[in-house]
């Protein structure tokens, strides 16, 4: 037996943690057990202390010599890809916005609405798809442009129909919406009301900063700002017992200002503030500032959130949960039929992976094959110890780094053990 190389062991404060990145699980060692651990002397712990080498080889703390662990991560992670008891649509209702966020990647188009035929083809795949026994739910996920500008015309025929489809099958149904949140209406709510969901319709809602900060940014074409409708609509879907995720958008320029923002919330009802998971978010394009301290920065924003009641989401870049674009049954399908696997790309023809044809078969093309050949990463991925909590960055990424032989991060063993302590200390912290 060996130590897996996924097992790290981590001094916290006088203690020493026992953590692996794939299992996720942890343990407190005594001093002696750790020495033997890291000497690699595995077999000796088990002729002093059976029990907990037996512990130690359930939970995969220590494996047989001739395991080969990063063939053992990619098979479960196939395993997981492949199955079929789940379909997730995110569907582009537009390519269209009512805003004009100067970081927005995607080029709005007018005319872009969901189609007719895309439509009918949308609901040909969802048909085929709930007749298969082993599909056990379906989810359609609204996304644009600003996917609110066609509800009426395309977003509610589309669920209305779906939603009957899955009625008739006993198929479990939901849809949630990534929206600015600017049009959304009690008469919109009370329709999605109607639908028979196994959960509640949820939102990403997204947030720029206070509001003078915030309406410089996400502000109508017109240069109205957004923040107090975007506030007063936030408040209207909370009264309905509906989940958002507010998205903090964060950049040097804003992330001080978000500390009105917590004074703007923490005055709503503790059951209101049950249903909101605080995420904060990196703009990407924000060019970095000498005078800010962006992690100092959040962390101290996300104390404040938490004491006034709110979730927030792991403030580190890192964590266990792969992305969508690598799961078979996850696909994005544009106002045209064009797919896609990435919604962090412009949904521009060259960047689609394929087309879904009118009887709702889908037709993959080359760059779709090349995402499947690279998502597992390069062999320093495979080789790395925080493979399982890395994975190499996502497909897309891959695929925009294809032919580079080391780390695709660009991570140096100093940073990794970084990635291990956050991920350690977000654990222990969630326990509390």
């Amino acid at each position: 037996m060996k130590l897996s190389k996924y097992s790290f062991v981590i001094k916290r404060g006088s203690d020493y943690v026992l953590y692996n990145c794939w299992t996720e699980k942890m343990a407190v060692l005594e001093d002696r057990l750790r020495e033997w651990l890291e000497s690699g002397d595995v077999d000796h712990i088990q002729d002093i202390h059976p029990e907990f080498y037996d512990y130690l080889l359930r939970e995969q703390f220590i494996v047989d010599n001739k395991v080969n662990e990063a063939e053992e991560v990619i098979r479960k992670w196939k395993e997981e890809e492949e199955k079929g008891d789940s379909l997730n649509i995110i569907v582009n209702s537009t390519l269209d916005c009512n805003m004009r966020c100067w970081y927005c990647y995607e080029k709005h188009r007018e005319n872009t609405n969901l189609t007719s035929e895309t439509i009918s083809a949308l609901l040909n795949l969802i048909r085929k798809k709930v007749a298969r026994p082993e599909l056990k739910r379906v989810h359609i996920a609204f996304f644009g442009g600003e996917p609110l500008l066609s509800f009426e015309q395309s977003v509610w025929p589309l669920l209305f129909q779906a939603d009957e489809l899955c009625v008739q099958h006993c198929k479990l149904f939901s849809t949630s919406f990534v929206t600015n949140s600017y049009l959304l209406s009690e008469d919109i709510i009370s329709q999605l009301e109607t639908l028979h969901l196994c959960n509640a319709v949820s939102f990403q809602i997204t947030l720029d900063g206070n509001e003078e900060t915030h309406d410089k940014v996400r502000h109508l074409a017109s240069g109205k700002g957004s923040y107090q409708r975007i506030l007063s609509n936030i408040r209207m879907v909370l009264r309905h017992k509906m989940p958002v995720t507010l998205r903090l958008n964060c950049t040097g320029y804003n992330i001080r200002t978000f500390v009105d923002v917590v004074s703007d919330l923490k005055n709503l009802p503790q059951e209101y503030k049950n249903f909101v998971t605080i995420d904060f978010q990196r703009v990407w394009q924000d060019a970095p500032r000498t005078d800010v301290d962006m992690p100092t920065e959040q962390k101290k924003l996300r104390e404040l959130f938490l004491q006034e009641g709110f979730r927030v989401n792991e403030l580190k870049h890192i964590d266990i949960s792969r992305c969508y674009a690598d799961k078979a049954n996850d696909i994005v399908v544009n106002y045209n039929g064009d797919l896609y696997k990435c919604t962090a790309r412009d949904f521009i023809p060259e960047n689609s992976e394929g087309k879904l044809l009118p009887d709702g078969e889908m037709r993959w093309n080359e760059k779709r094959k090349l995402r499947e050949q690279l998502k597992y990463g390069n062999q320093a991925c495979m080789a790395c110890r925080i493979y399982p909590l890395c994975h190499g960055s996502c497909s897309q990424v891959k695929i925009e780094a294809q032919g580079q032989s080391g780390c695709i991060r660009n991570y140096s063993d100093i940073y990794k053990t970084k990635v291990i302590r956050d991920r350690v200390d977000f654990l222990l912290e969630s326990y509390v």
